[in-house]
């Protein structure tokens, strides 16, 4: 009998330290492979948002969206751009076939390197399409501008807006561009790397608040 209680007290210990093993290989297995996957993810250019998220949005009156849309046409170039820069704010349906009118129609290189930077600051596909319309600008001044804009989007989807650029009949436009495209290059390479080391990095067993 006691024999049999240690081989039965035996076998049991080898059966638990073989599924204890099994488990661990388990959890390896699918730690390595969330890894994987989190490795992919990181290898993937995100896409750019269609519009900015906005946490609260105060309601203007119909008639306020129409005075400030009337204020894009106003004689005073700094009341045009708080205009525009107001109504983009508020995502009014009306703003960007506004901003294309002023884009092709603006007269004050100020006011159109403004709209440049406030769109280049949101980053998102809409911003990304105004800023390709700006490229047909016949001033080559304003060409490069555009593409200044462009270069910050650190995106695949800006380097393919500016394949326009690339191809423009004058030289410092294209110059412009290629040294945008491999500022865009550079960035995105530095995100994923950043990425990756966040997700390599040893995450603390305990941490203390």
């Amino acid at each position: 009998m006691k024999w049999f209680l240690m081989l039965l007290i035996f076998v049991a210990g080898i059966y638990y330290l073989v599924n204890k093993n099994k488990n661990e290989i388990q959890q390896q297995e699918a730690a390595q492979q969330v890894k994987q996957e989190l490795l992919k993810a990181a290898a993937a250019d995100p896409e750019l948002p269609n519009k900015t998220e906005k946490a609260y949005m105060m309601r203007f009156s119909m008639q306020t969206l129409k005075t400030l849309r009337s204020l894009t046409y106003d004689p005073n170039e700094k009341v045009r751009f708080a205009a525009i820069e107001l109504l983009w704010q508020l995502q009014d349906d009306q703003t960007p076939s506004i901003i294309k009118h002023m884009l092709q129609e603006e007269t004050d290189a100020g006011v159109k390197k403004n709209i440049f930077e406030m769109l280049s600051r949101d980053k998102t596909k809409l911003s990304l399409a105004l800023l390709a319309e700006a490229l047909n600008d016949y001033d080559k001044d304003t060409r490069i501008k555009v593409v200044e804009a462009i270069s910050t989007f650190s995106n695949k989807e800006a380097i393919v807006v500016l394949n326009k650029a690339l191809e423009d009949y004058d030289e410092d436009v294209r110059l412009k561009a290629v040294e945008s495209v491999n500022r865009i290059r550079k960035d995105i390479e530095a995100n994923k790397e950043q990425t990756l080391r966040e997700m390599q990095a040893p995450k603390p067993i305990f941490r203390i608040q």
